[in-house]
């Protein structure tokens, strides 16, 4: 079924006070909602005149798509925004499930809105922000925004990256020097940044595209971020492995670290969390060599039905090809800066104020 098997990089830890679902309630719920905001929208054009029923819209045609805007560079600015939620919810110490919270919040919105229209770290920074609201630990609008201000630092300099060993070519956009400094060095210099005012004008600009996102975040998904938390497939792992009786605490927590990188592309919005949890649970008990009943029928279509071996399959591929630090969009992403593709550049491209103040 999984076709191929890379390096993966689990992005994540389990947590004790993560909720899972109980046996003696359905797993689903917010059927009204999920009615709502649809897994894959559907096409309903010439559905009156057409004998047929309306087919769903191919899911690579996202707004981005029909903007011009190739896959491969539309999968690169999901990676890079999610690789900035989950350093963001490292260091604001927020839980996995506000992580994947904003991460929703993050892939539901560019399947409204093209990367031509709003950059990710507009949309990370409002994502985080709102999350934290949404799951009720929210935090300060300026620990938020001194948080993705290191971070950008971090990602001005590639701290961590081997830039000896990994060149983005024409895409590279760094702080000058990055190149001839070692990452100790790169650490040294961010220990000496002074936190920004409060009053100064680049926090202000920071806080103005906090708002001003979060607005449109609000508007564009109509105001219902209520359902999000118990639509996460992390939800369901706990529960699906006590039924099927896995013992090894290991497989546990590799599905949850699994689910986890699942949140770094828009699986969240192409699936359902149960399709998730149990390829999950599936890679899981790969590694670790469980095997789980195949007859009469296979084990997953307890939980999610027959008939969906080929989305098994599609989304264990894509999550094992997440980990893949040899795949250079997979590095630019997690340690890069990668400029906006607006025609105007935004608030911290290069050229921008805070580029040139950054330092």
């Amino acid at each position: 079924m999984v076709t191929s098997k890379m390096n993966k990089d689990h992005s994540g830890k389990q947590e004790n006070h993560a909720a899972s679902s109980s046996p003696d309630s359905p797993p689903q719920k917010c059927v009204v909602d999920r009615s709502i905001h649809a897994i894959l929208r559907a096409s309903l054009e010439n559905s009156n005149s057409s004998p047929h029923p309306p087919q769903p819209r191919p899911p690579q045609h996202t707004p981005s798509s029909l903007a011009g805007i190739p896959p491969r560079t539309e999968r690169l600015h999901r990676l890079h925004g999610t690789s900035l939620l989950l350093d963001a919810s490292t260091l604001l110490r927020l839980t996995p499930s506000t992580y994947a919270t904003s991460c929703t919040i993050f892939h539901r919105m560019y399947h409204r809105l093209s990367l031509r229209q709003h950059d990710v770290w507009s949309m990370a920074l409002a994502s985080t922000f709102l999350a934290g609201k949404v799951e009720e630990e929210p935090r300060p609008v300026r620990s938020v925004i001194l948080t993705y201000s290191h971070l950008y630092r971090r990602r001005r300099l590639r701290v961590g990256d081997d830039v000896t060993k990994y060149s983005y070519g024409a895409a590279d956009a760094e702080a000058e020097g990055t190149a001839t400094l070692s990452n100790e060095e790169k650490e040294n210099v961010l220990r000496h940044v002074k936190p920004m005012g409060m009053g100064g004008p680049v926090y202000l600009e920071w806080r103005d595209v906090v708002f001003e996102m979060e607005s449109l975040i609000l508007k564009t998904l109509g105001f219902t971020l209520h359902w999000i938390p118990d639509s996460h497939p992390h939800k369901f792992i706990l529960y699906f492995i006590r039924v099927l009786e896995i013992e090894k605490k290991e497989v546990a927590q590799d599905a949850w670290n699994y689910c986890n990188d699942s949140c770094r592309i828009d699986l969240c919005v192409r699936h359902e969390p149960e399709v998730i949890a149990c390829t999950a649970i599936l890679l899981a008990c790969y590694d670790h060599d469980v095997e789980l009943p195949l007859l009469p029928h296979p084990w997953w279509e307890t939980f999610i039905g027959s008939s969906r071996n080929m989305d098994l399959s599609n989304v264990s591929n894509a999550i094992l090809a997440v980990g893949d630090e040899n795949d250079l969009d997979v590095r630019r992403a997690k340690y890069a800066f990668v400029p906006s593709l607006l025609e105007e550049p935004t608030f911290n491209d290069p050229d921008s104020y805070i580029w040139s103040v950054a330092d």
